[in-house]
């Protein structure tokens, strides 16, 4: 890829999971953690119960898997920081091969809040830049950290015609996931679509709003910057 000059600009990343936000920066740490000798062993273990006290080791790992995710998503897309503003990355459920079915687990924060893992996710990373929009998808398998079938894309904010927003339940009387789906479509027809959420309902899952504010920051953004190229 050929170098460009990076402007002077901060960045925002956030990473969406399905009940709270990761900010994608550097933290420093006291202690630092040991690398996990067996993965997927670990894995199996930490997702072994349905609820437990959040441990940093695992959230470091996710972490890891999501700057892969990053830098395999600006080498498709011939880009670098310097070409964007913002970064969103959402995470939902999603199984890695038709032979793998994804584990749940609630993970209880030290506040007394609680964030839903899985073990298997597909990842969406949308890159906010000047006129356009790029983005890019990939399974992730956090059991063995292993990242497939790789999508990327971009287009112009000018060429949006319409954006379409719907939430479905998977049962109407006895729901176990609700999603939310965003498709974009551009001048010559092609309708990119985006997984926005697939949260499975559980006894402590509470949602106060219509939209989480990771979910409303991400259509305010796409739709801002659509609504502005149409002025220029």
């Amino acid at each position: 890829m050929k170098e460009k000059k990076l402007k002077n600009r901060d960045t925002e990343s956030e990473i969406v999971t399905e009940d709270d936000v990761v900010v994608k920066k550097e933290v420093d740490r006291k202690k630092k953690q040991k690398p996990i000798k067996n993965r997927a062993k670990y894995t199996s273990q930490y997702f072994k119960k349905f609820s437990g006290r959040a441990q940093d080791s695992y959230d470091d790992m996710l972490q890891e898997d999501y700057k892969s995710v990053v830098v395999r998503a600006h080498e498709l897309s011939s880009i670098q920081e310097g070409d964007y503003q913002k970064l969103i990355l959402i995470t939902v459920p999603d199984a890695f091969d038709h032979n793998s079915k994804v584990s749940y687990r609630l993970d209880k924060k030290a506040n007394g809040s609680y964030t839903l893992l899985y073990d298997q996710a597909l990842v969406t990373a949308v890159f906010f830049g000047d006129d356009s929009l790029f983005y890019h998808q990939a399974n992730v398998d956090h059991r063995n950290g292993h990242i497939a079938y790789d999508v990327s894309g971009e287009f112009n904010y000018f060429d949006v015609v319409h954006m379409e927003t719907a939430f479905k339940y998977d049962h109407v009387t006895h729901p176990k996931y609700l999603t939310l789906d965003l498709e974009v479509t551009l001048v010559d027809g092609t309708k990119v679509p985006f997984h926005l959420r697939n949260h499975r309902i559980h006894d402590n899952y509470d949602l106060q709003q219509l939209l989480t504010a990771q979910e409303k920051d991400l259509l305010d953004t796409l739709k801002f910057k659509v609504r502005e190229s149409r002025k220029a």
